[in-house]
């Protein structure tokens, strides 16, 4: 015969009720790499799903209600134009200016995921595309 663990709660609260910065300790444990979720709460005494629902509402707070931060940004050098007399003769480019030719526009979304635009991109559907990712659940 094995022994249960057995918890025997007193009073007429029947629920626990964790704090804000308890409830950020115990997903920050239970999310860590390595890290079964099930043994956390298990360990805790609490359901699984409760972690997950934490970690969920958490992540949402933080892309709604945080302060505004910054974000890394990296310049790189232009490459090197080569002068267009040493060049070859080649069909005519579509007429673009050369910086916008040239432009790119790097976005690395929270989840590690890239958006990459080239060239001539307009800025209405540069901003389409990242909203409907942000609406999809893509980017959290």
């Amino acid at each position: 015969m094995a022994y249960q663990r057995v918890e025997i709660l007193t009073g007429t609260e029947r629920r626990r009720n964790y704090t804000p910065a308890e409830k950020v300790r115990i997903v920050e444990e239970a999310f860590r790499p390595g890290v079964i979720v099930k043994d956390v709460a298990r360990r805790l005494g609490i359901h699984e799903s409760l972690l997950y629902r934490w970690r969920r509402l958490m992540r949402a707070a933080a892309a709604t209600g945080g302060l505004p931060s910054f974000v890394p940004v990296m310049v790189t050098p232009e490459p090197d134009v080569v002068e267009p007399s040493a060049l070859p003769p080649a069909a005519s480019p579509p007429s673009t200016p050369a910086a916008v030719a040239g432009a790119v526009l790097e976005v690395m979304l929270p989840d590690g995921a890239r958006v990459r635009l080239e060239g001539a991109v307009d800025p209405a559907l540069a901003a389409a595309v990242l909203t409907a990712l942000a609406t999809s659940g893509r980017v959290s």
